[in-house]
């Protein structure tokens, strides 16, 4: 698999998501129409904003969707998302209100999609059901504990916030 992400949303959460994807060595895309997610651009060199969710997520392996936590505008994000990213593209949404159910219910393919969780001390977990196959969950835990990782190392330095006032509306 390359190593292509996809953040949709570039408020606090999906900065720090695109931060954590290029420290990684993803390529990474993202899409936010807010005007203000320039300054999230221009402060992760690398990271290449597109005009549309269909090119940011064109060519993704990994998708991260972070927009502000309204059911329906997640579930919309999500299916256009599925609608135009590869099929063995996972989407993994940082909700911290919403369940995995919830966000694999309205999916055109539910078990390529996840859910992240932050963990008590700053940790990254993955919300999965069985819905998600066997090589989706490991591709997924793989992924999700790099990132973890490498938040743990940048942890000192940066504060995170994943509170549900953590994106802009």
């Amino acid at each position: 698999m390359s190593r292509r992400a996809s953040i949709l949303g570039l408020g606090r959460r999906g900065e720090t998501w695109a931060g954590l994807c290029l420290d990684a060595g993803f390529d990474v895309r993202a899409f936010d129409p807010a005007p203000n997610a320039a300054s999230a651009v221009a402060r992760l060199p690398g990271l290449r904003r597109e005009d549309t969710i269909s090119a940011a997520v064109r060519s993704a392996d990994w998708v991260i969707c972070s927009v502000p936590d309204r059911l329906e505008l997640i579930q919309m994000v999500l299916q256009r998302a599925q609608a135009e990213a590869p099929a063995h593209a996972l989407v993994a949404v940082a909700s911290p209100l919403h369940d995995i159910d919830a966000l694999q219910s309205c999916a055109m393919r539910p078990g390529h999609v996840m859910r992240l969780v932050d963990t008590v001390g700053g940790g990254v977990a993955l919300d999965v059901t069985d819905r998600n196959g066997l090589d989706a969950k490991q591709l997924g835990e793989a992924l999700s504990t790099e990132l973890a990782a490498l938040r743990s190392l940048c942890a000192a330095n940066v504060t995170y916030s994943d509170g549900p006032d953590a994106e802009s509306a």
